[in-house]
């Protein structure tokens, strides 16, 4: 009797986070994804996945920013490979640094 008239408290909804521009070496990159992941020694890698040839990547050294809705990305690497799969360019660094600012 009492506990049914009680109010449930609203959760405050996490906004989604959206992507919204990257950046190698102050250009813009029309990239589809932009993962940090683990290579099988356990080091940090990136991949960069675009729908065509990306000139910007074609660095020994490259100095991304990523930007969202919530937070800025920097991240330092260094060229590894590059793999063409069936309708995307794979483009795989290594990570040298590695900056997180939410926004």
């Amino acid at each position: 009797m009492f506990g049914k008239d009680k109010k449930k408290k609203k959760k405050k909804k996490q906004p989604i986070e959206k992507f919204i521009s990257l950046t190698a070496n102050g250009q813009d990159v029309e990239a589809i994804n932009f993962s940090l992941c683990k290579n099988p020694d356990n080091s940090p890698r990136l991949e960069v996945r675009t729908k065509d040839v990306a000139e910007q990547l074609h660095y020994q050294h490259v100095d991304f920013e990523m930007k969202t809705n919530l937070k800025l990305v920097k991240v330092g690497a260094n060229f590894k490979e590059a793999i063409s799969e069936k309708h995307f360019k794979v483009y795989i660094f290594d990570i040298d640094s590695y900056e997180q600012f939410f926004i």
